[in-house]
């Protein structure tokens, strides 16, 4: 894979997903371009700690992740219609199902679509939380100016992950995900949540009692949901010593492609990778409370308003400036020519004669100041005094003299035993040429396959 222009790396999208997994808090920072997502930064806190983060941080719009410890699942049916008459069904069916639960947000999908021409009514998982709980996740947020974009459970983005994988997708499968000493088990069918089941337990490591309630959440969705599952997928959990007597056979997940990061990074920190890397795919999952999503657009209309307003005031002020400093100009110029209308002719007599005077000794000028103006190619190759690097071979060092600067192509090769160590390498040696004064790093290429890298630099120093 090759890295662009410096021009193209300004469109990168930075992302940073916060997880909170029982009594720790997990942050990723990423950035996504074309496709692709680079793991850049990875943090683990206590949860008491992270507000201490929080204040002294400064991050951009936040997508959270949690564990929440009370929710409203279940299934329901509904008639053929638009989404916008969909959700006040959902709604209504929610409302009804859990009387108790007053203000609440939530999501839903269609797990048994029909077919063009199919008549009949429509299976619907949906997935509800109080919004006293997101609204307390939120304000811990808000009170140090950071704002939440998305908040989703972490089931959610980890069935994203099980629909993004080509031989899983179109499946029934049994995930199990371990967050402290909860086990959740969620079915997921064709890519979609169909049931959800929370079982506690005293240690983080898999028991025989975690493998009979696998078997019993099996038998459950085959008996009470129809629903046959083909594999169970230990998403995190540590596998027992001896034989795991599940009564289906288990299945390894595959990581979502396109991610640079090390295989301990992604199984550590697998659920705000996905949050990240699914990202557009879950927006309409989104939990945020409807009067923070307004909140946020008022602000964001807000804003761009005022930088509208701040603009058209500028524009206004330099146009005015502009009329008043040539009105003045044309006032002076009528005073000076009445005054002086009778020297005109001297004037510009003596401007001909010193003009073709200078005519002849303007190459001579020219040459000396393009003479001093050329960079001084030796103090160029002084101003590389952090190569040699470690792991980094330079191969060959050009100096090509232009008008203006120097520009100097560098080739090498990085020596790494990873994709990420090669990449850490890479941005090093740019920032040290962002560094060093004079220096402008103009174009960069890498060749991940084999360390290969080429840099051109104009030194203007």
């Amino acid at each position: 894979m090759q890295r662009t222009a410096e021009s193209q790396e300004r469109k990168v999208n930075k992302k940073v997903a916060v997880s909170f997994e029982d009594t720790i808090v997990k942050v990723v920072y990423a950035s996504s371009h074309k496709g692709r997502t680079v793991v850049q930064k990875t943090m683990v806190f206590k949860d008491e700690e992270f507000d201490s983060f929080l204040k002294t941080t400064k991050l951009p719009d936040l997508t959270v992740i949690c564990h929440f410890k009370k929710f409203y699942s279940d299934t329901m049916t509904a008639p053929p219609a638009k989404t916008v008459y969909l959700k006040k069904i959902v709604e209504s069916e929610i409302k009804k199902r859990f009387p108790d639960l007053k203000d609440f947000s939530y999501f839903f999908s269609i797990i048994s679509e029909k077919t063009s021409g199919e008549k009949g009514p429509r299976e619907i998982f949906f997935f509800a939380v109080d919004n006293t709980e997101l609204t307390e996740i939120i304000e811990r947020f808000n009170k140090f100016g950071k704002s939440v974009k998305y908040i989703y459970p972490d089931i959610l983005t980890l069935s994203s992950l099980i629909k993004s994988s080509a031989e899983l997708s179109g499946k029934t499968v049994l995930p199990m995900f371990i967050s402290g000493t909860d086990r959740t088990l969620f079915l997921v069918r064709n890519g979609q949540l169909c049931f959800i089941r929370v079982t506690p337990s005293a240690v983080h490591d898999l028991t025989d009692l975690d493998v009979d309630n696998m078997n019993m959440t099996v038998s459950y969705c085959r008996q009470k949901l129809r629903l046959n599952p083909e594999f169970l997928i230990l998403l995190n959990a540590v596998k027992k010593e001896g034989p795991l007597n599940t009564i289906i056979p288990t299945t390894p997940i595959t990581y979502p492609t396109g991610v640079l990061a090390s295989e301990e990074t992604l199984k550590n920190f697998m659920v705000p990778v996905c949050a990240i890397v699914f990202g557009q795919e879950l927006k309409n999952e989104n939990l945020l409370p409807i009067k923070y999503k307004t909140l946020y657009t008022f602000r964001s209309i807000a804003s761009n308003a005022s930088l509208v307003f701040l603009m058209l005031s500028l524009i206004s002020l330099v146009y005015i400036l502009i009329h008043i400093s040539q009105i003045s100009m044309v006032n002076e110029k009528i005073t000076a020519l009445r005054k002086e209308l009778t020297e005109i002719n001297a004037i510009t007599a003596a401007y001909d004669t010193n003009t073709e005077k200078m005519q002849h000794i303007l190459p001579l000028i020219q040459f000396v100041n393009e003479a001093h103006a050329s960079p001084d190619m030796q103090k160029a190759l002084v101003s590389l005094k952090f190569l040699p690097m470690e792991n980094l071979h330079i191969k060959s060092i050009q100096l090509h003299n232009r008008k203006d600067f120097l520009l100097m192509q560098l080739t090498g090769v990085i020596h790494a035993k990873n994709y990420g160590d090669m990449y850490g390498i890479f941005v090093n040696l740019l920032n040290n040429f962002h560094k060093t004064s004079g220096m402008t790093v103009v174009s960069k290429n890498i060749e991940l396959r084999n360390g290969h890298f080429q840099i051109e630099v104009e030194n203007r120093s």
